[in-house]
């Protein structure tokens, strides 16, 4: 692991000159033996975007669990991060994991993004790829071609500013400058529900059958729908 001293010193180094720079995801901060655990206090959760499905899970757990040291950050798949970033660092062309909605609030610096919505098709090369492509290197070869398709958001994020990310919506970020923000991933019950739910299960199956438990017991209209959608599948 990375001290944030060592970072320092290759963001005012190798950094300045690296063609894509190394950015910081830390998304244990906020875990209970975490010495940053107290970060959490200096910021809250938008009201709109409260709502945390996913929250649920957690709260079925505390129910279940008779350790003391349990930890309840490692009940859920990794939700919340802080970003740090120098210039031409970022992220590639993706999509959020588990079909969640996200939120990135910035503290510092410059952010351009592009949202592309999932029904465009997009040029050759252009689209989602493992290994992603180096947003700095996506712009220089598909900006041009992908930023005149329709429906296609170009968001300039300055600080104080909070992007909203809707599930199953292809995305990147290029920090033109050096940035910190804060951002949660989270689970609504608007949207694409179901899809969220087939996601959870095939990738995070343990994860799911504790979510489940929590909407069967907190919103059973959701555990419903959960199971109507497995009959369907099953029929």
């Amino acid at each position: 692991m990375m001290s944030l001293a060592t970072y320092a010193k290759y963001v005012a180094s190798e950094g300045l000159t690296d063609d894509s720079p190394l950015a910081v995801y830390d998304s244990e901060f906020g875990e209970d033996n975490s010495p940053m655990h107290e970060l959490l206090a200096d910021y809250t959760v938008p009201p709109c975007f409260s709502d945390d499905l996913f929250g649920l899970a957690v709260e079925e757990d505390d129910d279940d669990e008779d350790d003391d040291d349990y930890n309840h950050a490692n009940s859920r798949p990794p939700w919340r991060w802080i970003l740090a970033g120098p210039p031409r660092s970022g992220t590639g062309l993706h999509i959020d994991p588990l079909w969640t909605n996200a939120w990135v609030t910035l503290l510092q610096g410059l952010k351009r993004w592009i949202l592309i919505p999932p029904h465009v098709e997009l040029p050759k090369g252009a689209g989602l790829r493992e290994p992603q492509v180096p947003s700095v290197i996506w712009f220089r070869d598909y900006y041009d071609k992908v930023q005149q398709l329709e429906g296609v958001v170009e968001i300039l994020q300055n600080p104080g500013e909070t992007v909203f990310v809707p599930n199953g919506w292809p995305h990147l970020v290029l920090n033109l400058e050096q940035t910190v923000a804060v951002t949660h991933n989270y689970a609504s019950e608007f949207g694409p529900f179901e899809r969220m739910w087939d996601e959870t299960v095939q990738n995070e199956p343990e994860f799911a059958h504790r979510w489940y438990k929590g909407l069967c017991r907190h919103r059973p209209d959701l555990a419903s729908r959960i199971q109507r959608n497995n009959n369907s599948s099953e029929a």
